[in-house]
């Protein structure tokens, strides 16, 4: 494995990054400040957050053009 640590945690922070991004870029930061002892923790910390950030753009700009209603 990569590096120390559970590799449940990322998948679970990806999982919100996916369905509820605001609360995905707290895990990713949480990942990401939190764990600097671990690698594998701050590299996925850093993906988390830049997943939360594209997938919360793009549905806004779903929203805005009103593919998806609000």
């Amino acid at each position: 494995m990569e590096g120390e640590g559970n590799m449940a945690i990322p998948i679970i922070g990806y999982i919100l990054a996916i369905f509820i991004p605001i609360i995905g870029i707290i895990a990713g930061a949480a990942l990401f400040f939190m764990k600097k002892d671990v690698p594998l923790y701050r590299k996925h910390g850093r993906y988390i957050i830049y997943l939360s950030i594209v997938i919360w753009v793009i549905s806004l700009i779903l929203v805005l053009i009103g593919v998806i209603p609000r």
